[in-house]
């Protein structure tokens, strides 16, 4: 299992842009069954996932694909 935090490095506005592209790739993720639970921090600076894969490379190539 492996936990991974994100942090923001835009504004809000910016964030919210991009979350409809951003819930497609944790649906995706949710299908495949590699996240098991995600959610925002608070305060809103980013967020955690719980994952589960063969390796952390296979969790890293996840989070490193396009949303």
């Amino acid at each position: 299992m492996f936990v991974i935090e994100l942090l923001y490095t835009a504004s809000l506005d910016e964030i919210d842009a991009h979350m409809t592209a951003h819930v497609r790739f944790l649906k995706k993720y949710y299908a495949s069954g590699h996240f098991i639970v995600s959610g925002r921090k608070i305060p809103r600076d980013g967020g955690i996932i719980l994952a589960v894969g063969k390796s952390r490379q296979e969790i890293e190539t996840a989070m490193a694909s396009p949303m």
